[in-house]
């Protein structure tokens, strides 16, 4: 991984990252079409744009050379910060792109004034559930018929 770099995205690389958001999202068997559909309606390249305006760590993303292989996307939300979506173009999983971006996230939180990462996980992403726990992420609840009629668990991690 010594190659791949975390940084926050810039304006001018929001279609780019959009591009690789939609093609790590649409293939996950997780979510129905439904589910795949509003949410990357919500992180299109307008929409990944007004996110880093309103907040610069809202979005962070592994660089490659000058190729995006995975993001961190993230709102503030009361003193917390809430993990939207992270993912790993699928070429490049394995090589602990998913850790990187978790710890880069937890780097913003002083900044942003927050005490702790929140998020959610499909109850039948296995994958996702793995790297969560690696990092350190606690299971608080589990949440069944929830967002777009499907099964979730609740994750919390205070930093390290």
């Amino acid at each position: 991984m010594s190659s791949v770099s975390i940084r926050r995205l810039a304006a001018a690389e929001s279609p780019t990252v959009a591009a690789l958001v939609a093609a790590t999202v649409r293939p996950l068997p997780y979510y129905n079409e439904r589910a795949k559909s509003e949410e990357l309606a919500k992180y299109g390249s307008v929409e990944l744009t007004a996110l880093c305006a309103s907040d610069a760590d809202s979005v962070l993303v592994a660089w490659e050379g000058q190729k995006p292989i995975g993001f961190c996307i993230s709102k503030y939300d009361d003193g917390l910060v809430w993990l939207c979506w992270f993912g790993v173009h699928e070429e490049h999983r394995g090589r602990h792109i998913g850790n990187a971006l978790l710890v880069a996230l937890q780097q913003t939180l002083a900044l942003r004034r927050a005490h702790k990462i929140w998020c959610d996980t499909r109850t039948d992403n296995i994958r996702s559930q793995k790297v969560l726990t690696q990092f350190g992420f606690t299971r608080i609840a589990e949440l069944k018929n929830h967002w777009y009629g499907q099964d979730f668990y609740l994750w919390e991690c205070s930093p390290r």
